[in-house]
């Protein structure tokens, strides 16, 4: 990926213009996370609309979410700060290896699925039914149990303030608490400087 320089200016036009930010309050979102959208966007890394749909719930704009409820985060690093999944087609692997007890190491779930292929196997061989019915429940299968509970992904980053919210950034998972705290500092620098008194 290579670097792109783009005004503040480029931003706001570019938020402006694109569906996926439309019925937004775009002075709520800090250019810090239009320019990680423009930047997942341009690169093709990311389904732009599936975190924009994430932050039309948390406005009311949208009913639905694939994913859990919003949460503060824990720590003192990050304390004050609001965090709300967002998911894509990336992530099905790791929201399988989840459901399965892959990620945690409880996997009673795979071990049912496995005890229930050899109890319904009739023929006593490795016959396709057997397949079938261990490949379907580890991968479509737990993806749908999966998703009538809740999908995980990365985060949206934001702060509650007199009753609104202001969007910061995105991080990931594997990512620092000083390295998320220093986008949200920028944020505060370049677009909120009154979420700096609250912080």
């Amino acid at each position: 990926m290579g670097n792109v320089s783009i005004s503040r200016e480029e931003l706001s036009r570019y938020a402006e213009s694109n569906l996926a930010f439309h019925g937004l309050d775009l002075d709520r979102i800090s250019s810090i996370f239009v320019a990680q959208i423009y930047q997942l966007e341009r690169n093709r890394v990311l389904n732009i609309f599936g975190i924009m749909d994430e932050v039309k719930h948390l406005e009311g704009i949208k009913r639905s979410t694939s994913t859990g409820k919003e949460r503060p985060f824990n720590g003192a690093v990050l304390n004050g700060l609001h965090k709300k999944h967002f998911t894509d087609a990336r992530f099905i692997l790791k929201n399988i290896g989840i459901h399965l007890g892959y990620e945690n190491g409880k996997t009673a779930r795979l071990d049912l699925i496995i005890r229930q292929a050899f109890e319904r196997n009739t023929s006593g061989y490795v016959d396709d039914d057997f397949v079938s019915y261990i490949a379907h429940h580890t991968t479509v299968g737990a993806y749908e149990e999966r998703a009538r509970k809740s999908l995980t992904g990365e985060w949206i980053v934001f702060k509650k303030h007199e009753g609104r919210n202001f969007y910061l950034t995105l991080a990931a998972h594997d990512e620092g608490d000083e390295d998320i705290r220093r986008r949200v500092e920028m944020a505060y620098e370049f677009d909120f400087p009154f979420l700096q008194e609250n912080a």
